[in-house]
């Protein structure tokens, strides 16, 4: 199961080589926050693929 991180949107900037190595190596979600409020979500990018497939498939089948 990946590690999920939530950090504030300075954090992100300023560790954001340190995120992308995570998402790359371990698999690390990072939950990105601003004003406690989620803004935006790094994940590997073949998860983002697997996940724009299957919508891809899923909207195949309903047309």
């Amino acid at each position: 199961m990946a590690k999920i991180e939530t950090v504030g949107v300075q954090q992100a900037r300023d560790r954001l080589r340190d995120h992308i190595d995570a998402a790359v190596e371990d698999d690390q979600i990072t939950v990105i926050t601003r004003h406690g409020k989620q803004v935006a979500v790094l994940v590997p990018a073949e998860w983002y693929q697997r996940a724009q497939a299957a919508l891809d498939a899923q909207a195949a089948d309903e047309s």
